[in-house]
Formats: C-alpha cells, structure tokens, sequence
C-alpha cells in the first residue's frame, strides 16, 4: 500500500490544484510508476500484435479532474485529454499523449508540468508526447501493425459512439487493410482479480466507512432528515482523508427504504421506520458499497425483525457458498431460493463486482466465474411498499484460494449487534 500512495502523491501533478507543489521529479525513481507499468505490460502480452489507444473519459469534481477506472488503471494519471497508446510490438512500446500547456489558462487553473525525461521516467512510459503528435504517432504504429485493439468499455448501440472507436474508424478509412478487433474483454478480466494492494485500498475504503456509518447512527432519531444524515456521513469520509463518496448514497427511511435507488433523500424519519443505507467510500480511487438497515427507534419491532432476519439468513447462506468456481448465479439462486420460499420477492440480483468502479464491469454477467482476487457483493433485500418496510444487508467479500473473506465483517450485520451498535453510538 506504501508504495501506492508515493504513486499517487506523484501524480497529483495532474491536478492543477498542486501544481505549484512539485514541478520537478527528478528525484522519483521509476519504480514509483508501479503498478501502472505491470499492468501496461499484462495487457500487452494480451493484445500480441496490433496496438490499442485509450482516451481518458473521466470528469469534473469538486477536487478535480478524475480519468475513468480503464484510463486510471493502466496510466495513474488524472488528466483531461490525455490518450493512451499501447504497441506491444514494436521498439517504442508505451507512450503517453497529453494535451498541449496553455499558460494564459494556467494562471487560472494552476500550473502543468512541462514534458521532461524525469516525468518519462516517474510515469513509466517509453515516450511521454503532446496530443498533437496523435497522427504521427498512429502513422508510425500502422505502417508495422494492421489490428486495433478496442480496449475499452463496450458501447450500447444507442450511446454515443467512444473516441477510440471513432478514431479507429477514421483510421481505417485512411490506411488500407487495418482491422478493429474487440478486446474489450481483456482488460475487464484484468480489473476482476485485484492484487493485494487493491485489496487493501477497499479494505480502507470500507473501514471509512464503517466509521462514517457510526458517526450517522449517532444522529439517527425521529425528526432528523435524510439529507441531515447525508450530510454527516460526507463530512465523516473527508475528515478521515476520503475525498470522495464511491457512489450517491442511499438514505431512504420508510417507504423511500423500499425504492431500490432511491436519491431524493428529503424525507423526514419518524419513530417505528427502519433507515436503509447503501453507502461506501472512496479510497485511492477504489471503492466500498455497503448496506445496513438500521431501526430510527434503536430497535426492530418483531414484524421487522422478522424480514431483517430472513434477509440476513439469506446473505449467510450465499456467502458460505463463495469459492473459486461458483458462478454469480449460483450464490443469487442460493439467496433467492430462501427469500422466495418464505413468500417475498427478490427484486434484483445480489452480486457485482467492486474495485475501482462501484459496478466494476458495465453490464452485470451472471455467468462470471469467480477467481481468487475478485471482490464481489453479496446483498439480498426485501422492499415491501406497502408496509413501508425495505430491508437490504451488503458487504463486499473477497474470494480466496480456498473459499471467501468477509471484507467489511467488522460491520455488524446480526439483529441484535446492530441494536447494539446504535445504543454505542449514541452515548
């Protein structure tokens, strides 16, 4: 983990926010660039022949700019513009393209590092260029390689169509005989298995929140507002060095309990609700997504207890079956099974992959094997509208070489721990 954050301290270079911090890295050793050159050289050895480019599509946040997860994982780098070009055979292998400087706007947005070799040489890339140098850059790949590699994630065939895949389009209508092949899926099975590290950034993320929950159980009581709650959990992730919410929380008290995605978070608890939270941090880009069903009066009443428990039962008995060869299916019908022969409805499915996205691949497949290193889900819940009663327990889990890790076990999830929990984090 040590080295991770020194990574990433380096790269805030990219943030205009500190730029005036640093601007000469010549005292970074290259090995500092790790993981992103492993992972850089995984892929290729993938992808053989031909080359892949990848656009940063990340966004603005209250803190800067944040490249999405592909982007992230294969450069460390937080900048808006920036492309990715892979050659895996060919002598320049690796290259960073970064948009030009623009030193009127720096004065206003903060100072960029010049390109230099001690930057090359931080970032762990054969060539670190400007993005006007794209064309001669592609031209010079082409004339040795006719395959593009598609490496990031599929598009519906109504979103708009990604810049990679409209520039290699417009490759192809240039230089004759070049081909785009999908592989996609080689860099979706790369992020699946998390290392170690990877681990211990959600296992971070996790404990923030773990603490951000408790900080909120303390304001919990009849006449307080969502939005009240919402607010402290945010405050109790910054304090504790998080700059940012994996995901937009759900506090939903009552019937709003019962809506899966509920955001409005306005609403006003009452005595006798039950307070669903589907909540997690951020840590060094990795995310936690936890859900705890909490009664406002600091007890479940029996009808509650009742659901709560057979949610919880249902969690239990799909996580025992968590081990390397399960697929997501089987542990959903596990749950399913339990929570359907008792008379309720299963709303949704209760698994997906958690790393550096919430949802760490696009579209959720049932199908997925898992492998020691993959960091799932497990939350089976109940929503009963009418009743104005939704019960939804969620931890992430980590499967091992021999079976599973609860990652967020120091969460309490058993009826009478969380009344417990409550009762302690009122005093």
């Amino acid at each position: 983990m040590k080295h991770r954050q020194t990574v990433t301290a380096i790269l805030l270079l990219f943030l205009p926010s500190v730029f005036s911090f640093a601007q000469d890295t010549s005292q970074q050793s290259v090995q500092s660039a790790h993981p992103f050159v492993d992972r850089r050289e995984a892929l290729m050895r993938s992808l053989g022949e031909g080359i892949a480019v990848l656009y940063s599509q990340g966004s603005r946040t209250e803190t800067g700019y944040r490249a999405d997860a592909n982007f992230w994982y294969l450069t460390g780098v937080d900048e808006p513009g920036a492309m990715l070009v892979l050659a895996p055979q060919q002598a320049i292998r690796q290259i960073l393209l970064l948009p030009p400087r623009d030193l009127d706007r720096e004065r206003y947005t903060g100072r960029r590092p010049p390109l230099s070799e001690s930057l090359r040489r931080t970032l762990g890339f054969d060539e670190v260029l400007r993005t006007t140098a794209l064309d001669a850059t592609i031209l010079r790949c082409v004339k040795h390689a006719t395959e593009l590699h598609l490496i990031s994630n599929l598009a519906g065939p109504s979103a708009p169509v990604p810049p990679d895949l409209e520039l290699y389009r417009d490759i192809t209508a240039r230089v004759p005989e070049v081909t785009i092949k999908n592989s996609s899926h080689l860099l979706e099975t790369m992020r699946a298995v998390k290392s170690a590290e990877e681990v211990a950034a959600i296992e971070r993320a996790i404990q923030v929140t773990c603490q951000g929950i408790t900080e909120l159980l303390a304001e919990v009581r009849p006449g307080v507002t969502e939005y009240q709650l919402d607010g402290v959990l945010e405050n109790s992730f910054k304090q504790q060095g998080a700059q940012h919410m994996a995901f937009g929380p759900i506090v939903g008290a009552g019937e709003e309990a019962t809506v899966l995605h509920y955001q409005t978070r306005y609403r006003t608890l009452e005595a006798g609700q039950l307070l669903l939270l589907d909540v997690g941090a951020e840590w060094d880009h990795y995310a936690a997504d936890i859900s705890r069903t909490i009664p406002v009066d600091g007890r479940f009443t029996p009808e509650q207890a009742v659901v709560y428990d057979l949610v919880l039962r249902a969690q239990n008995a799909a996580i025992k079956h968590i081990r390397p060869g399960v697929t997501l299916k089987e542990i959903d019908d596990i749950a399913r099974d339990i929570i359907c022969e008792a008379g309720y409805e299963f709303a949704h499915h209760i698994s997906h992959l958690v790393g550096l996205d919430v949802h760490d691949q696009d579209v959720l497949d049932l199908g997925l094997v898992l492998k020691p290193g993959m960091v799932i889900t497990v939350e089976p819940g109940v929503y009963l509208p009418d009743q104005k009663l939704g019960v939804r327990i969620e931890d992430d889990v980590l499967v091992t070489e021999t079976g599973c890790r609860v990652l967020s076990d120091q969460i309490p999830r058993e009826r009478k721990d969380v009344e417990t929990w409550m009762a302690r984090a009122k005093r």
